[in-house]
């Protein structure tokens, strides 16, 4: 038990001395490799300082090597080129060259080095790193960095919907068709909207679904959809997309766009001319009942009235309303989507002011036939009457008084 104890104790510490020696070698190694790499260092910068005079320096070299342009935009299929130059060759042995995913180019006898393209269709440009380098013995490699960026216009954009005719309350899905545009990592897909009084909305969409890596830096065909519900405001607006290639030295990103799409809605009338309600007439006035409704398919009109006359139109008029007249009115304008309908109720009140003419008429004529006949009855009663005696009595007397006379003459 006790040689099994001993054993074992051994064999941890023994694991553990090596362990601790192991530890320590990698120390000694790795401290002996910085070593190593600072005295090469050291031993390059002196090699550099003690060459002969003209030689430069490497901060001197790195800072002579200059390129046209740091940052490159370029169409698809476009040609393009950029130079690399020093202003003089260095004394010794050296290398002007460019590094780039495509067209690699390199010299040793030239001050200038041109990196072109006769038509730039290599998406491998985008995103990777291009330079030019100068590489001069016991000298660091110099290097000038330029931004390279294809982009390329789509080929076609299409608008789209589901259905031509749509129904209110239902979600109408319009969808842009984006061919062969990219890089797809900065394309937005703009939607305008202008509605019948001209205002416009505009809707981004950054794109930002991609199957696989690289894909965004590469072109591709883009579908779009927005979902817009069917409403009636939406009858007759006009919907447009756009692709936007948002690069910062593109001045116009717009570099697609549709035609307009026109939307039809259909919806059930609206009666927005006529209202619920009780109209008072007098006797023998006009009656005029306009019911105008909106909607779409143009809604068709019917009537109900006292009289039960079929009216198609959409309003009713009479000259002369009498009591006959009078009673409700109902609109009902109606089409595929539904129908809606007004009632007005129409009172018919007599023309007082003609009753009280009337009666003041006869009671004048009544008045004149009364007087009348009290002037004729008290006429023959007394004057017409007293005079035909008083002729009579005159004529007796006229007779007696011319007998007398004579007879008195005759005396």
């Amino acid at each position: 038990m006790f040689d099994v104890t001993f054993s074992f104790l051994y064999s941890v510490e023994l694991l553990s001395w090596i362990r601790m020696t192991v530890c320590v070698l990698f120390k000694f190694v790795v401290v002996l490799g910085v070593y190593v790499e600072y005295t090469h260092t050291n031993n390059g910068t002196n090699v550099l300082a003690s060459t002969s005079p003209g030689t430069p320096r490497t901060s001197d070299v790195c800072s002579t090597l200059t390129v046209s342009r740091k940052s490159l935009l370029v169409e698809y299929g476009e040609p393009v080129k950029v130079n690399c130059s020093i202003p003089s060759k260095p004394s010794s042995v050296y290398n002007l060259g460019w590094e780039s995913q495509i067209n690699h180019v390199q010299t040793g006898s030239e001050t200038s080095l041109v990196w072109t393209s006769s038509s730039l269709t290599q998406w491998e440009v985008n995103g990777r790193e291009m330079f030019c380098y100068l590489s001069v013995p016991s000298t660091a490699q110099c290097k000038e960095k330029v931004h390279l960026n294809l982009y390329k216009r789509p080929d076609s954009v299409k608008i789209s919907s589901e259905s031509i005719v749509w129904s209110e309350g239902q979600m109408m899905k319009l969808k842009c068709e984006i061919e062969n545009v990219g890089p797809l990592q900065n394309l937005t897909v703009q939607w305008t909207r202008v509605d019948q009084k001209k205002n416009t909305t505009v809707t981004e969409m950054p794109y930002g679904r991609f199957s696989a890596f690289g894909e965004e830096m590469k072109n591709g065909n883009v579908t779009s959809t927005l979902n817009v519900s069917a409403s009636r405001d939406e009858d007759g607006v006009q919907y447009q997309c756009t692709a936007l290639l948002k690069l910062e030295q593109l001045q116009q990103p717009q570099v697609g766009s549709s035609e307009r799409l026109k939307l039809t809605v259909h919806y059930k009338p609206t009666i927005t001319q006529l209202s619920n309600g009780t109209i008072s007439l007098t006797q023998g006035d006009e009656l005029v009942l306009n019911c105008s409704a909106h909607g779409n398919p143009s809604p068709q009109y019917s009537w109900s009235s006292p009289r039960n006359k079929n009216h198609t139109n959409s309003s009713i008029f009479i000259n002369s309303v009498q009591s006959e007249d009078q009673g409700q009115y109902i609109c009902t304008a109606n089409n595929d989507e539904g129908s809606d309908s007004v009632t007005v109720v129409v009172n018919v009140v007599e023309d007082y002011m003609l009753i009280i003419i009337v009666c003041a008429v006869l009671c004048l004529v009544l008045l004149v036939i009364v007087v009348s006949f009290c002037y004729c009855k008290y006429y023959r009663h007394t004057h017409m009457g007293h005079y035909i005696l008083k002729n009579l009595t005159s004529r007796r007397h006229n007779g007696n008084v011319a007998h007398n006379d004579t007879d008195q003459s005759q005396l």
